[in-house]
């Protein structure tokens, strides 16, 4: 495959994936509300899954099936041909294709080194850390905090008149918050959004739909902690309020990080996703995996036509049984050869079919199959050239003082073949 012609195969998929992302997305941020008011913040939040796991389907690599189509005769000499059809018609011009996907991968690689810059400036302005706990630490400033930060070992930051600002029980509430976080892997999840930001950096959701996911994690986060009964609804809220938005880190769970307080209070006041429904949105994420997986593997699928050219051949073949005399026989082929009346070194009634193939040059390709007692016994090869004698015996072979073979017991099958 061409550089053009694998551009082409990956805008094609990219634009596929975008329309699925399209759907996907647009439809969970047009309905989140009326959801989360139904199922509950977290069955919500778990039904975010389905857009990585909708674009990454697209990405589902191509297999191939082989099947053989018999050509029509041909004059020339007999050779095997192979065609492959391509999974999907290339509709872009291959050199705006390389362009495009030049343009797009200088796009992602933009995104990806902002979003890296922004995170390293973000959290060099944490200053000095100070150990307060458990994989918990104190920041130089009282505006940056609470939140989860940190890949691949989450740690939690804290401002720094963490202790002034809250009471007891709601300092209990926000490190229950964000130890909800760790637990959940969320920031692993934040870590996927924003890989699906930078592969989509010019698509108009992209970055709508990042803030909603981060959004919705925020009041799933919420609803979690409020469920284990250890906090009271009053005491949360008051800790939402005295926590300050501050600057908001592309890799973090944070507090407070710009989402509308607001809707977050409001939220405070519904009930939990009870167990079913949030059994119910894995259990509908499954379907929609195993549905998906079905169709990308139906979508990727590249038949490889494998064409034989239909040529004759003569053959001319002497079979000897258990050492008797042998019959010659000629006969002009396509097809396979059918041979009964054979015996193997046990005595048991056998036959055999075999199948000539005409390879490059002068060199026949003899696959066979023998059957005995209605049972395959042997998958002999056999390879012979074109006007040369072939010997191929099942049983027992002797050694006669002429020098020449003798099969006692079984059968003897000499084969020439030569183009009529």
């Amino acid at each position: 495959m061409s550089a053009a012609q694998l551009a082409s195969l990956v805008l094609t998929r990219l634009g596929v994936a975008a329309l699925v992302f399209t759907v996907l997305a647009g439809a969970l941020m047009l309905a989140r509300r009326r959801l989360r008011a139904w199922i509950g913040a977290e069955a919500l939040y778990a039904l975010w899954l389905a857009v990585p796991l909708g674009v990454a389907l697209c990405c589902w690599p191509a297999h191939r099936v082989l099947v053989q189509v018999r050509l029509p005769l041909a004059a020339t000499a007999p050779a095997a041909t192979m065609t492959a059809a391509p999974a999907a018609p290339a509709s872009i011009v291959p050199e705006a294709a390389t362009l495009l996907l030049a343009v797009w991968l200088l796009g992602v690689a933009a995104n990806a080194l902002l979003l890296v810059l922004r995170q390293r400036g973000c959290q060099r302005a944490f200053g000095a850390l100070r150990r307060a706990g458990d994989e918990v630490w104190l920041s130089a400033r009282s505006d940056l905090g609470p939140m989860l930060v940190g890949l691949p070992r989450p740690r939690i930051v804290l401002p720094a008149d963490f202790a002034e600002r809250y009471t007891a029980d709601e300092q209990a509430a926000i490190l229950a918050h964000e130890r909800t976080h760790r637990r959940r892997g969320d920031l692993w999840w934040n870590a996927l959004a924003a890989v699906l930001r930078c592969g989509f950096w010019c698509h108009p959701l992209a970055a709508s739909a990042q803030r909603r996911f981060l959004a919705d994690q925020e009041l799933a986060c919420d609803s979690a902690v409020l469920r284990s009964g250890r906090h009271a609804p009053r005491t949360y809220a008051q800790a939402l309020l005295k926590t300050q938005a501050g600057a908001s880190l592309p890799l973090a769970c944070a507090m407070q990080p710009g989402a509308a307080l607001k809707e977050r209070i409001l939220n405070l006041q519904h009930r939990a996703s009870p167990r079913r429904a949030r059994m119910a949105a894995l259990l509908l994420l499954a379907a929609l995996g195993a549905a998906g997986g079905r169709l990308a593997w139906a979508a990727s699928l590249q038949v490889v036509k494998v064409g034989l050219t239909e040529v004759r051949l003569r053959v001319a073949l002497d079979v000897s049984v258990d050492g008797g005399p042998a019959r010659h026989e000629e006969k002009i082929l396509p097809g396979a050869l059918h041979l009964d009346g054979l015996r193997d070194a046990e005595g048991r009634s056998c036959e055999a079919d075999l199948m000539p193939k005409l390879m490059r040059g002068d060199t026949v390709d003899v696959r066979m199959q023998l059957v005995c007692d209605g049972q395959v016994a042997a998958r002999p090869r056999l390879i012979a050239r074109l006007g040369e004698p072939a010997t191929i015996a099942i049983g027992v072979t002797e050694r006669q003082p002429d020098g020449s073979y003798l099969t006692t017991h079984g059968f003897r099958l000499t084969l020439r073949f030569d183009q009529p």
